[in-house]
Parts: C-alpha cells; sequence; structure tokens
C-alpha cells in the first residue's frame, strides 16, 4: 500500500512539474491534463501531509489563466475536471478561495 502511495506521489510530483510549464501542444497538453485527471481520482480524501505536498503545484496551475483561460474547449473541460478532483481530495476544506472560484 506505502509502495503504491510512494509510486503515486512521484508520478503526481512528475506530472506537476510539467504542468506548471504545461506544453504549447493542445494535445500533448490535454494527454497531460487526461493523465493528471487519473491521478488525482486515486488520491483519498482527506490525504496525509505528503501527498498535499504533492499537490500543491496542482493548486496554482490548474487556475492560471494559460490553463483556465485556454481556447480549446477539451483543455478546459480537462482543466474544471482536475479541479474537481482537488476539491473533492481537500474537502471539507476549501483549496480555493472565493475569487479564484469564480
Amino acid at each position: 500500500m506505502a509502495c503504491d502511495e510512494n509510486l503515486l506521489k512521484s508520478k503526481l510530483i512528475e506530472a506537476g512539474k510539467r504542468l506548471a510549464d504545461p506544453p504549447s501542444s493542445v494535445d500533448e497538453l490535454f494527454k497531460l491534463l487526461t493523465r493528471v485527471e487519473g491521478f488525482l481520482s486515486m488520491v483519498k480524501q482527506a490525504c496525509n501531509p505528503s501527498m498535499q505536498a504533492a499537490l500543491s503545484p496542482y493548486l496554482n496551475a490548474l487556475v492560471a489563466d494559460k490553463l483556465l483561460r485556454h481556447s480549446d474547449q477539451d483543455v478546459k473541460v480537462a482543466v474544471a475536471s482536475c479541479i474537481i478532483e482537488i476539491t473533492r481530495i481537500f474537502a471539507p476544506e476549501v483549496p480555493y478561495d472565493d475569487a479564484r472560484m469564480k
């Protein structure tokens, strides 16, 4: 179990680094976001602090204008899906303030 969690954490960290400077290709970006969503869906709600640290790059990257206001509709849907997963993981705490959620 811990091995699986460590593997997931390392995949999250690597994908988070790529998301901080997202690929310019729409196809590559969509594939990355789809992979990120899959990783996030495996994270349990109320996870431990080390897993939360692995998730911290996503908090800002997903609400950055270059992702949130992307011109491609599929990318926007993938970003929204990732934000939903982040919100689920951090519930009942709110990962974003009201201004960010607007």
